[in-house]
C-alpha cells in the first residue's frame, strides 16, 4: 500500500509551498510556527501526519526580518516535530542551502559550517534532502542520507533561450574558475563562445579581489552582450566590478544569471546604479517579489515546477535523472 504524501511549509517561503501544493496535489498540513518576545521558536502541526510521508519545504533565507539561522532553527524543530508524530519518511526540500559557502576549512581552527548544517539536519530526522546548484557539489557528501542537487540551468536556460536573438550578439562569461563547468554547458547549448575572468584576491582585506583577469580570445567580446552565469549573487560588489570591466574591454553590455538571488544590504542600489548591466535573471530559490520591486532590472524564473515533478516522481517511485529529460529546451 501506498503512503500518503503531505506537505508542511516553513516560514521562509509560504508562497513557494503553496505553488508546489498545487502543482502536485499534495496536501498542505496547515502549520503554526510562533516565535516568542525572547525570540524562541514553537512549531505546531495542526493536523495528524502519522506514518505519512512528509515533504518539509524550507529555503535558507526569506526577505523578512528573520535570519538564516531563525530559519536553520525552525526547520530543526519542524524535522524533530514530525520525527515525535511518528511519520514514515521526512524529505527536506531546501533550494537554498545555507552556509554552503563555508565548505572548507581555509584557516587554522575554522569551522566548516556547511558539514555542521548536514549533521544538524541528519540528526533531527531527515531521511533525504533536495538542493538546488549547491555552492560546491561536494557538499552532497557531507550527507549519510540522500542529497539530490537540482541544477537551477534547467529552467534558467528555458527563459535565457527566450531573450536571444542572434548567437552572434553574446558571449558566455564564467565569472572565475569555479564557474567554469556551468559556463561550459551554457555555452554548449547556445553554441556561443565563452572566457574566463581570473580573479587574484586580496585576503588581507577580507576577501577583496585586486585583480582580474580575461581568459580566452578577447574577439569574442567585441560589440557582444556578455553573459555572467554563476550559481549566486549575494552583495553584487564583485559582479557590478566584473560587468564594468567587461564593458571596459569591449562588451556592450551585461546579462547576470544566477541561480540564487541573495541580493543583500548594497545589492539592490548596485544594480540598479550599473549602466553595465542589462539584466539579472535568476531563481525563486529565494523570495524575489521585494527585491523586483525595487530594480526593474531583475526577472525571476519559478522552480516551482521543477521542485513539484521531482516531487511527484519521488511519490510515485519513477525515475528522478529523467526530469532533465522532462525539463529539456
Amino acid at each position: 500500500m501506498t503512503t500518503e504524501p503531505v506537505i508542511i511549509g516553513g516560514n521562509s517561503y509560504p508562497e513557494l509551498t503553496r505553488r508546489i501544493s498545487y502543482l502536485t496535489k499534495i496536501k498542505q498540513i496547515p502549520t503554526d510556527v510562533i516565535y516568542f518576545a525572547n525570540k524562541e521558536i514553537k512549531p505546531i502541526i495542526k493536523s495528524t501526519i502519522r506514518k505519512k510521508d512528509v515533504y518539509i519545504i524550507q529555503t535558507g533565507l526569506s526577505d523578512t526580518e528573520r535570519s538564516i539561522n531563525d530559519h536553520l532553527m525552525e526547520t530543526f524543530l519542524l524535522i524533530s516535530t514530525c520525527k515525535r508524530s511518528d511519520v514514515n519518511t521526512i524529505t527536506l526540500i531546501m533550494p537554498f542551502y545555507p552556509y554552503a559557502r563555508q565548505d572548507k576549512k581555509d584557516k587554522p581552527r575554522g569551522a566548516i559550517s556547511a558539514r555542521d548544517i548536514a549533521n544538524l539536519l541528519e540528526t533531527s530526522g531527515i531521511d533525504r534532502i533536495v538542493c538546488m546548484d549547491l555552492h560546491c557539489a561536494q557538499i552532497q557528501g557531507f550527507f549519510k542520507v540522500p542529497c539530490d542537487n537540482l541544477y537551477g540551468f534547467v529552467v534558467l536556460s528555458k527563459r535565457l533561450k527566450q531573450l536571444l536573438n542572434n548567437e552572434d550578439e553574446y558571449v558566455i562569461i564564467s565569472p572565475d574558475e569555479g564557474a567554469i563547468k556551468r559556463a561550459k554547458e551554457y555555452a554548449s547549448l547556445f553554441n556561443l563562445p565563452f572566457l574566463v575572468l581570473s580573479k587574484e584576491r586580496d585576503y588581507s582585506k577580507k576577501n577583496i579581489v585586486s585583480k582580474t583577469s580575461l581568459i580566452g580570445d578577447k574577439k569574442y567580446l567585441d560589440n557582444r552582450i556578455a553573459i555572467i552565469v554563476d550559481d549566486m549573487a549575494d552583495t553584487f560588489g564583485t559582479v557590478q566590478k566584473t560587468s564594468n570591466i567587461l564593458v571596459e574591454k569591449g562588451a556592450r553590455g551585461v546579462i547576470v544569471v544566477i541561480t540564487h538571488g541573495v541580493l543583500s544590504g548594497p545589492a539592490i542600489d548596485r544594480i540598479n546604479n550599473c549602466n553595465s548591466i542589462k539584466l539579472v535573471l535568476t531563481t525563486d530559490t529565494l523570495p524575489q517579489d521585494n527585491h523586483m520591486k525595487k530594480s526593474s532590472k531583475i526577472e525571476t524564473v519559478s522552480i516551482a515546477s521543477l521542485l513539484g515533478e521531482y516531487i511527484s516522481r519521488l511519490c510515485e517511485g519513477r525515475s528522478v535523472s529523467e526530469i532533465f529529460d522532462t525539463f529539456k529546451l
